[in-house]
């Protein structure tokens, strides 16, 4: 019998041979009834144990989660402060929905709702409606913090696995014309005026400008290097236009520090305001309607408007591929009409040789 009570004992024991090893424990319990369900759930236990299926731990609420994965993220990109901060941005969204929700009763459905859910909020900053890639962002984050509490034992499955990506927002670019680039230079002030002015010269995503340090300049050979970047193909040479030198040599002499860009003009002080915010404060003024982000489309539409080859353009911008390059320029119409007009020309030459 695999319950038995020993003389002068109140408690039911469970006695057994699991895996040719005698098993011989109290069930701390007097009544037999609840002694057979935890000898029962102790025999799945050592039957999980045996295939490799370790007993789930209790399931802590979502924010303490967070907080669990939000320390691993510290560790994980101390090199990365960017990739930590948008971790931290994202899971206070989470966080707003889910709460103090027990991780183990949050199911694909819930995930499903929140997606709708957030889908339908908008912007603090833009006042727009959320992007459907920011929501893709932050499933991803959900994803991962699932993904811990299951290898942590947690849980058995990951609630977010059959969740599929939104398909992108068609993102409207804007290719900035001349008389829009030199009304906005005039109105920004810095350090957004150099940093955008950069971008137009040179292609540079806003941080690669931003983390400009001093011994990456290379203004005697006319370029600098990027060293860190999101992938293998934003470390490159950037090669320097004359406009672009001559910011370069300014800000050189004007900080002394490690950086070109040092925040609020003190080398390693935190900036009070964003790039972004002087961004949006001065476009709003000029009654203008663009990204900080379209001077790098600009840049590459005037590249392919003068000629660049798609291959050169990829590696100027840092991608590893061509797929990228169509989604960043913009031929203006008055390209696409002088393209027509060429093919027209050279359609009249040949009809002439054929006479």
């Amino acid at each position: 019998m695999a319950l038995y009570k020993r003389p002068n004992s109140k408690f039911w024991w469970m006695k057994f041979t699991f895996d040719s090893q005698l098993i011989q424990k109290s069930t701390n319990v007097a009544n037999k009834r609840d002694a057979l369900t935890i000898e029962s759930a102790y025999r799945t236990q050592l039957a999980l144990g045996k295939i490799g299926i370790n007993t789930l731990q209790k399931a802590p609420t979502f924010d303490k989660a967070v907080d669990d994965f939000l320390q691993w993220s510290t560790v994980k990109h101390n090199n990365k402060s960017t990739t930590h901060n948008r971790y931290y941005f994202n899971c206070q969204v989470l966080k707003k929905y889910f709460g103090k929700t027990k991780v183990n009763l949050i199911k694909t459905k819930d995930i499903e709702n929140f997606i709708v859910w957030r889908s339908k909020q908008t912007s603090r900053k833009t006042k727009e409606p959320i992007t459907r890639e920011t929501v893709n962002h932050e499933v991803l984050v959900l994803k991962m913090i699932f993904k811990r509490l299951v290898q942590n034992d947690f849980l058995r499955i990951n609630p977010c696995t059959s969740i599929k990506r939104l398909p992108k927002n068609e993102r409207q670019f804007h290719v900035i014309t001349e008389s829009e680039q030199k009304q906005y230079l005039l109105a920004c002030p810095q350090p957004l005026k150099d940093v955008a002015s950069l971008m137009i010269q040179t292609g540079m995503r806003c941080d690669e400008v931003y983390r400009i340090r001093r011994d990456e300049i290379f203004l005697d050979k006319n370029f600098l290097k990027i060293t860190k970047g999101k992938t293998k193909a934003s470390i490159r040479k950037i090669h320097l236009s004359e406009k672009a030198k001559s910011i370069l040599e300014y800000r050189l002499n004007k900080f002394e520090g490690e950086f070109l860009f040092p925040q609020d003009d003190v080398d390693g002080q935190p900036a009070t305001k964003t790039l972004d915010y002087f961004h949006r404060k001065t476009v709003k003024k000029l009654k203008l309607n663009f990204r900080l982000y379209d001077c790098r489309h600009t840049f590459a539409t005037r590249a392919v408007e003068k000629g660049i080859d798609l291959l050169t353009l990829s590696s100027i911008l840092g991608h590893s591929g061509l797929d990228m390059i169509t989604r960043y320029s913009h031929p203006s119409e008055e390209r696409k009409a002088d393209a027509i007009k060429q093919m027209e020309r050279m359609e009249r030459k040949l009809q002439a040789k054929a006479v």
